[in-house]
């Protein structure tokens, strides 16, 4: 048999649609049922395309004749273990109705599952259900080999959520205040383990001042172990126990050997570079040292509570680089003198570069460095760089959080 003729035997159909050809073959369905498959396909279609849109249209009565084959496919194939004869005693036992419910609890509770490895609250970055059955239904039909590879993954990310909130546990805080950091999972296991590695009694996680010292002390360890992570896993849940396992080889094979080549100010200051690998808690005022505290009340001092606002940011960038006294809302004479300063002098580059890396906190250094660099720097040249005031001033009030009226 040539490779040609081998491929053309592969059955690349739906599953749905092969299970009734084989049950149809074998007798496994009689007229009866075939003209009961008939009906509760057509009342099943008329559901699904009102559900997802109109009854009425041609184009969606289609799209749910699809959607109906996608999901009573998934749910045979699921319940039956792919074995084609369990299958067509399923299709034979079960109305297309339930199956199409079948396979659409499935999709649900796949939905419901973690997309990504993030502690935050379970809707954050995640598409609405309707929108998540309409894509594997539709748009891209998925196959139960894609929703057994989709759904490892999702539980995957559901075990290192767990995970992090264990270790967060471990180290006295609580699940909504983990919660409340919004960071992945794994900048909080590798804050964690480079805690646990220096640390007997850890004392929590840590600041940038303190992280320099776990750097540093790390730098001295020969060989790399955790005894007190070890004394917790004893206690912990069996798939926890086998992810931490894990977590530690990763750490001592990828991360420590990124703590021994790169400087810790390189480490926390670059997050371009290095975005993710470790979590600062500068929530916790203990551990600020005195420079993180007066960097802290001079940004608060600027922003008034608004530093996380981009409109705010942009007000600030702008004056900074234009020698105006920075403030978190931005006064009518404020603008002019910023247009007026820039068509003066242009922008002073190494006071915004200064500003960035010694004011603004450094979880958001990051974002601002790339905001003014590759959005705000250069829009605001071509937008400032014009004689007509009205023009700049409408730019400063969209692009800034202002204090006067727009012009009617």
């Amino acid at each position: 048999m040539s490779i040609d003729t081998a491929l053309a035997t592969v059955d690349t159909s739906p599953y749905f649609e092969r299970v009734l050809r084989h049950a149809l073959k074998n007798h496994h369905v009689d007229a009866a049922r075939l003209d009961g498959i008939h009906k509760e396909g057509a009342k099943g279609i008329v559901q699904l395309a009102a559900y997802f849109g109109t009854a009425n249209l041609r184009p969606e009565l289609e799209a749910a004749r699809n959607r109906l084959v996608t999901l009573v496919g998934l749910a045979l194939e699921a319940e039956s273990g792919g074995r084609m004869d369990v299958a067509t005693q399923l299709l034979r036992d079960k109305t297309l109705l339930a199956l199409s419910k079948a396979g659409a609890d499935r999709l649900r509770k796949l939905h419901a599952l973690p997309s990504e490895r993030l502690l935050a609250g379970p809707e954050v970055l995640r598409e609405n259900e309707k929108d998540f059955l309409d894509k594997y239904t539709s748009v891209t039909p998925i196959t139960f080999s894609r929703y057994l590879a989709e759904r490892r993954v999702r539980e995957q990310n559901q075990h290192h959520i767990e995970l992090a909130y264990w270790l967060a546990g471990k180290f006295g805080v609580s699940r909504d205040d983990a919660t409340e950091w919004h960071v992945f999972c794994e900048s909080v296991v590798n804050s964690a383990l480079l805690v646990l590695l220096n640390e007997r009694k850890p004392a929590g996680f840590f600041s940038v001042d303190r992280f320099m010292k776990l750097h540093e002390a790390a730098l001295k360890k020969r060989s790399p172990a955790f005894p007190t992570l070890d004394a917790w896993l004893e206690d912990a849940p069996a798939h926890l126990r086998s992810l931490m396992e894990k977590e530690k080889e990763r750490f001592i094979t990828k991360v420590l050997p990124v703590i021994r080549e790169v400087p810790a100010t390189e480490l926390y200051r670059n997050q371009d570079r290095f975005s993710g690998l470790f979590f600062f808690d500068t929530s916790s005022v203990d551990e600020i040292t005195h420079h993180d505290k007066a960097r802290a009340e001079e940004w608060l001092r600027i922003t008034g509570r608004q530093g996380d606002h981009t409109d705010v940011q942009c007000g600030v960038l702008l004056m900074i680089a234009t020698g105006v006294p920075p403030a978190r809302s931005l006064r009518k004479k404020d603008a002019l003198q910023i247009w007026d300063n820039f068509r003066d002098k242009g922008f002073d580059e190494n006071a915004v570069a200064h500003f960035i890396e010694n004011v603004v906190p450094f979880e958001y250094q990051a974002d601002v460095r790339r905001m003014w660099l590759e959005d705000l720097g250069p829009e605001a040249r071509m937008q400032l760089d014009q004689h007509d005031e009205g023009d700049a001033l409408d730019y400063l009030q969209d692009t800034c959080r202002a204090s006067w009226k727009k012009r009617g």
